[in-house]
């Protein structure tokens, strides 16, 4: 089932011993856990009632089947626990979770979120029985306006389709960042119902991280036209010619460290930990990676550093000066 399909069953008062969230679109799962938490837990000290567990931090599987079976102290309700970054701990006890699951207690709910899940085992049918699965996957890309209309309800008001586009074009398709500004827009409209574009276009502007991992993306493709016509949206939208600058440098300083870091052998995840490259944009980091060598990011990390030192001292054009930067750096 999906997120929608679990928030009608809620509604329904349906319930069940356990819960499993899977895929690669972490609001979903976030808006999943919630819905659960608030359902299950409602008019209880969440204190005594909600146990959460990490995966990784945990030393023994026997842990969570003891909250499992031990009552809450001083609560006749629900105990929910919740095990984040679940793969390693089902592969680890799957056995004893299969067991539980034909006996599962009466008073607690077990909450898996893990990145796979594998429908073929016993383990799965088992669930099947009893439990809900919920598959948390991102959404295509035409799909996403839809989503924008849908969620707007959310906040008790409408958008119109220009204006969800607009939303599109300018804050990306990552749906927890399109969610706040959703939230941030129906609280600018005040008692008006409906999103317009100048709305947008007055709230909204162009997303900052987004746009600088276009404007490298249309220099490591060399493609000029793009990325003068990017530098000029970020010009139009106030951004200063020094901090454009500055992020430009700060992205290829990345993509240089991340190229070394490649070279010496180390795994995409670590290297996007160590960068803090944020989840969504990681692919799109390590495709830039991959269009640049060492020697080329070199080069243009001095070109940048000597355009930071111009931008403060020459009497130059700054629009002007930018775009003479934006093709040295697509030569």
């Amino acid at each position: 089932m999906d997120i929608y399909q679990l928030k009608d069953l809620l509604h329904k008062e349906k319930t069940f011993p356990v819960f499993v969230f899977f895929g690669d679109e972490e609001f979903f799962i976030h808006e999943g856990l919630s819905t659960v938490k608030a359902h299950l837990l409602k008019d209880t000290d969440i204190n005594l009632s909600l146990i959460e567990f990490r995966g990784g931090e945990i030393s023994s599987g026997g842990m969570i089947f003891d909250e499992l079976r031990t009552r809450p102290f001083f609560v006749r309700t629900n105990k929910v626990v919740v095990v984040e970054d679940a793969d390693d701990f089902i592969e680890k006890n799957r056995e004893i979770l299969e067991k539980y699951l034909t006996t599962p207690a009466r008073h607690a709910h077990l909450v898996l979120i893990c990145n796979k899940w594998d429908k073929r085992t016993k383990l799965s049918t088992l669930t099947d029985k009893i439990g809900a699965v919920i598959e948390c996957k991102k959404l295509k890309d035409h799909l996403v306006p839809g989503w924008i209309t849908t969620r707007t309800k959310h906040y008790k008001k409408s958008i119109t389709a220009q204006a969800a586009q607009r939303l599109i074009e300018d804050a990306g398709n990552n749906l927890a960042i399109l969610d706040k500004h959703l939230e941030k827009l129906s609280i600018y409209l005040g008692e008006r119902a409906t999103i317009e574009v100048r709305d947008i276009d007055a709230l909204v502007g162009m997303d900052r991280d987004r746009t600088v991992f276009e404007l490298t993306d249309a220099v490591a493709q060399r493609k000029v036209s793009s990325a003068l016509n990017i530098l000029s949206q970020m010009l139009h939208h106030g951004e200063d010619s020094v901090r454009i600058i500055s992020l430009l440098a700060w992205q290829i300083k990345r993509l240089w460290r991340a190229r070394q870091l490649l070279r010496q052998g180390r795994e995409e995840q670590a290297i996007s930990s160590e960068l803090q490259v944020i989840p969504f944009f990681a692919k799109r980091f390590f495709e830039q990676v991959k269009l640049f060598t060492e020697e080329d990011l070199m080069k243009k990390h001095a070109l940048l550093l000597e355009s930071d030192i111009k931008s403060k001292t020459s009497s130059l054009n700054t629009e002007l000066m930018l775009e003479l930067l934006v093709y040295k750096l697509c030569a």
